[in-house]
């Protein structure tokens, strides 16, 4: 009979320490994108995994969930600012919004998304192909969203930016012949071509010419949310310490670095005033393409 009460209470307590550390497991949210199908917001979640998965044996239990309701960035970063809906988010470095919100100064994409790849109607490639210099350049109109920090950039290098007020609309526009060409992050315009290609023949990738600017994609948390914060940029460390933060980014971008063709482009580099000192900026450890 001993037995068997010994047996029940073994068994009784391991139910509850399962049960406490199911419960003590912290679910971290993240926005969903601008559409139920942007597939740019996939790999922040698997980075902020392998940041939490790093800081398991300090901080507990945690796992990286996306949320499901649309939005876009100036709601992601209200509600991110509440703390109602969001505990996390990406955005690109940007001084003016470190005033509302904390950032992690990692970039999570090694600078690729300040390497601009553009879309184009396929039919006005010879005029792309035709320009020279920056200059050049800077007399074809580009097209961003509103709310998007491209459009200071681009606005305050000398360009004359046309504005939509969707991501899905910026297609269109283009193809109409609203705006000359459709600045992309490197790893953007390859998917965005393969979902649109049938509905829009048209469209393609620009073959010479590419813009680069400091332009680092960071997590952002709440101001008051150190305990996350120091978390994943302990995490984020520790994975680019040990190779498997270089692992996952190879594995997600690989193949369109290779499509990309930089070798061949001609690279504009141009500044970011939203942006100030950039953090190891020769280390290939934290940037694919890096700064002098």
């Amino acid at each position: 009979m001993l037995r068997w009460i010994s047996l029940w209470m073994g068994c009784l307590s391991a139910l509850c320490l399962a049960g406490h550390s199911m419960a003590a497991e912290q679910l971290v949210r993240y926005p969903a994108g601008a559409l139920a199908s942007d597939f740019r917001y996939a790999y922040p979640v698997r980075v902020l995994q392998l940041a939490l998965d790093k800081t398991r044996k300090e901080y507990g239990p945690a796992r990286a969930v996306q949320g499901v309701q649309t939005m876009n960035t100036a709601r992601a970063i209200a509600e991110l600012e509440q703390g109602a809906q969001l505990d996390i988010a990406t955005f690109p470095a940007q001084r003016e919004l470190e005033s509302r919100l904390e950032p992690i100064p990692i970039c999570i994409r090694k600078g690729i998304l300040g390497i601009r790849l553009f879309l184009i109607d396929r039919r006005r490639q010879a005029e792309f192909s035709a320009t020279k210099d920056l200059a050049g350049l800077k007399k074809m109109h580009p097209g961003q969203g509103q709310d998007w920090l491209d459009t200071q950039v681009l606005s305050e290098n000398g360009f004359t930016v046309v504005t939509g007020a969707s991501y899905e609309g910026l297609f269109g526009m283009l193809l109409a012949g609203r705006f000359d060409f459709f600045p992309r992050g490197l790893h953007e315009p390859f998917v965005e071509l393969n979902q649109r290609q049938k509905q829009m023949p048209d469209l393609a990738i620009e073959e010479t010419l590419a813009l680069h600017y400091p332009y680092p994609d960071y997590f952002w948390v709440r101001k008051d949310n150190k305990r996350l914060a120091e978390r994943v940029r302990k995490g984020l460390e520790a994975a680019i310490a040990d190779g498997s933060f270089e692992k996952l980014f190879q594995s997600e971008y690989a193949e369109v670095i290779r499509l990309a063709h930089l070798d061949k482009r001609r690279i504009f580099a141009i500044p970011n005033p939203a942006y100030g000192d950039i953090p190891h900026p020769g280390d290939q450890r934290y940037w694919l393409m890096g700064w002098k």
